[in-house]
């Protein structure tokens, strides 16, 4: 697949991680500021906590980038999610008609802090249970001495 054209020029080197068509979804932060969601192009991250204050971008016409995390935009399933690259893909291709009203919401990414992108629910200790143990030792110290006193 050719490299789709954008209006944020770094999106455009040959070279970049960051095109239009690899669009990253990640948290970041700037400085003192509360984390937000984001999404890397090129050199930049888009602000998508505010595109969607905005008006800009609105997945499934439920705000859901109100949390630092993406775990509410990721229940929203597939479908949500193509709409969404598509939009973003929309609002940052070359000649974008939005163009004015998307460039502000740009930072560069140099400046930013990043932090985890989803909010972890859910933790399984495997160590904890008496079997995921003895495996775990007889890798590490050999089968009779798999579980200390």
């Amino acid at each position: 697949m050719p490299l789709l054209k954008s209006w944020v020029e770094s999106a455009n080197a040959p070279d970049t991680d960051f095109p239009l068509n690899n669009l990253p979804c990640g948290v970041f932060s700037l400085g003192e500021a509360e984390p937000r969601c984001g999404v890397a192009i090129g050199e930049m991250i888009l602000d998508v906590t505010g595109l969607e204050a905005a008006g800009l971008i609105a997945p499934d016409e439920v705000a859901v980038f109100d949390l630092p995390f993406w775990n509410e935009f990721m229940e929203l399933g597939p479908g949500a999610w193509a709409a969404f690259r598509a939009r973003l893909t929309e609002l940052l291709a070359e000649g974008a008609g939005e163009r004015a009203a998307v460039e502000p919401h740009l930072v560069a990414m140099a400046d930013a802090m990043l932090h985890l992108p989803f909010a972890v629910a859910e933790f399984t200790d495997f160590y904890a249970g008496r079997h995921h143990a003895t495996n775990v030792g007889t890798m590490f110290r050999g089968a009779e001495n798999a579980l200390p006193p």
